[in-house]
């Protein structure tokens, strides 16, 4: 099992257990399982007192774990709350996907023409109706998940500076990220995706047709409008770096030229397609929005004493 899917099952269990119950629950769990294993060996059974002294004795990191649960329950309680609420949105955003699957791909396709997408193997289509649905469900939660989150840390903030930081990004930051992925995705199905898809449709000419499997098309399409969403988000990381002070807005200005060669190289990666066109397509709003955010940073970058 890797770490994702042990951290998607912890909180899985922190959702449908409960905080206060989740510790006792793994103890019980792990206790059952070394007297199941001391039976086997001829061993005699020991109580949950005696086991944590053992696994005290051996430093086990599990231990660690079920004590940090224990001294978190008040904190992850309310970290329950806010996942119930993203897991309720989440739930409520497949089924409406669901519903509307079929106008979901209708809205998808638009961008490959006239290219035949079809099907070859017996679940293919299920899968590929699932997985827009997932993600058409996952991009509408993503807002509340980030309010939640924001939600869940705000008591952290102590000072008026603090409080005053974390109502500026849950009034502007907040709204800019959806608002810059959503032009990213944008960009990217209106005018990226037509050119790359017909470049690649009229790549063979006449010598063969163009006939694509419907699962490798959403693959490709997704993938792009997603990563671009991401891509359009550079202006506002820009922005937080200088409101840091990592990085200076007289040091982004001068290095202009650096980004320019950056962003094409960027560009000639991210581009699904090896024509200049098609790479200036995303090169050149790449280097607008280092542009944007060398102004940002301007704006509202830390000031130097």
């Amino acid at each position: 099992m890797n770490s994702a899917s042990t951290i998607l099952l912890l909180f899985l269990a922190i959702i449908a257990i409960g905080p206060s119950k989740l510790p006792s629950g793994i103890e019980s769990i792990w206790l059952a399982l070394t007297n199941l294993a001391n039976a086997q060996r001829g061993l005699p059974t020991i109580d949950i007192e005696q086991a944590r002294r053992i696994w005290k004795t051996r430093r086990s990191p599990i231990l660690s774990l079920i004590n940090l649960l224990y001294a978190a329950a008040e904190h992850l309680e309310e970290l329950r709350k806010r996942f119930i609420v993203v897991a309720v949105v989440f739930a409520i955003g497949t089924v409406t996907a669901g519903i509307f699957a079929d106008q979901l791909l209708e809205f998808i396709k638009v961008p490959v023409g006239d290219v035949e997408l079809i099907f070859i193997r017996p679940p293919e289509m299920f899968v590929a109706y699932f997985n827009l649905v997932i993600t058409a469900a996952a991009l509408v939660t993503t807002p509340i998940l980030l309010m939640q989150i924001l939600l869940f840390i705000s008591p952290a903030f102590e000072s008026d500076i603090e409080k005053k930081a974390f109502r500026i990004i849950r009034a502007f930051a907040f709204p800019a990220v959806m608002v810059l992925f959503i032009a990213g995705a944008a960009f990217s199905y209106y005018l990226m995706l037509p050119v790359a898809l017909d470049y690649f449709a009229q790549f063979a000419g006449d010598t063969v047709s163009a006939q694509w499997t419907i699962s490798a098309y959403l693959k490709f399409v997704l993938n792009i409008i997603i990563w671009m969403g991401v891509a359009f988000e550079t202006p506002l990381l820009i922005m937080l770096l200088a409101r840091f002070g990592v990085v200076s807005a007289k040091e982004l200005q001068k290095g202009w030229r650096v980004a320019f060669v950056v962003t094409a190289i960027i560009a000639a990666i991210i581009t699904p397609t090896p024509d200049p066109l098609n790479m200036s397509i995303v090169w050149l709003p790449l280097f607008g929005l280092y542009l944007l955010g060398v102004v940002l940073a301007h704006l509202v970058g830390k000031k130097s004493t």
